[in-house]
């Protein structure tokens, strides 16, 4: 967002630039947040599904997340010291399914709470932590007043229904609606609510299953950024830059000044790490 502001105020200091997990500025990143997550976590277990490996250790691999979000929004668990409910379990999962190293553990950790087994969601939770953002005045001041960061309840709330993550980004968009409402307003510039226009050469990279910045959200960027190019890095999640050859292919990008001619098959040739298989 931040480069994309600098786009749009000052495109003659631009030379090149790489949006890696963007999203343009006319899209609402956070109400569509548990759709793409939903989007995400499907393609996740469908790739398990089909490994031969994975499904064979799970063979339920497809609806065992959703069951174990369902058992949680009817009873919540608490495991020695921590509380895990649907909100938590959600947040765990997203957060996972950021990188292709949760995502492989994704599978696992849905089948070891269906049999009762908790400690490698209560882990990863540990591990992960739980995000600090609500706790900073600089996120609010963000997310109350920049047009690319709204976060409407009920736009939220009608875009998230059916996902594993409606009861997490229902009660996040509840708590901006709050904040925000005594969160000082400050006037934003025009260019700021809609795609920046602007002719420098920019690459764009994507994760394949990123839950929170996919493909749809870069769509159609060559309206705009004619001189632009789009990498997709297959089964990738959020932040692609250093997978498989996608470094290589940016620094020739950056050394050509253009995104012409750039030989990027090999981007198509990632394999993300097996998934983890625990008998």
């Amino acid at each position: 967002t931040a480069a994309q502001y600098l786009l749009a105020q000052h495109p003659e200091l631009v030379r090149t630039a790489i949006l890696d997990g963007g999203t343009l500025l006319d899209v609402p990143i956070f109400e569509l947040w548990a759709r793409n997550g939903e989007r995400s976590l499907r393609s996740i277990l469908s790739r398990c599904a089909r490994s031969p490996r994975c499904a064979r250790a799970y063979p339920r691999v497809r609806s065992e997340a959703f069951e174990m979000m369902r058992a949680l929004r009817r009873t919540p668990v608490r495991d020695n010291d921590t509380v895990i409910d649907a909100a938590s379990a959600a947040e765990t999962l997203q957060a996972l399914s950021r990188s292709p190293e949760g995502a492989a553990r994704i599978p696992w950790i849905a089948h070891r709470a269906r049999a009762g087994d908790w400690t490698p969601l209560e882990l990863s939770m540990d591990e992960l932590g739980g995000g600090t953002e609500t706790r900073r005045l600089m996120y609010w001041s963000i997310v109350c007043n920049e047009p690319w960061a709204r976060w409407n309840p009920a736009r939220t709330r009608l875009a998230a229904r059916g996902t594993y993550l409606a009861e997490r980004t229902a009660a996040d968009a509840a708590l901006a609606a709050i904040v925000c409402s005594a969160m000082p307003k400050a006037a934003q510039p025009a260019w700021s609510k809609a795609r920046v226009r602007a002719d420098v050469p920019v690459l764009l990279v994507v994760g394949g299953d990123d839950p929170q910045d996919p493909l749809a959200n870069v769509r159609d960027a060559r309206r705009e950024l004619p001189a632009s190019r789009t990498l997709v890095v297959p089964h990738a999640g959020h932040g692609s830059l250093q997978l498989g050859c996608t470094a290589r292919i940016a620094q020739e990008f950056v050394a050509r000044g253009t995104a012409e001619g750039l030989d990027t098959r090999c981007v198509a040739r990632y394999t993300p790490p097996p998934f983890v298989v625990v008998r």
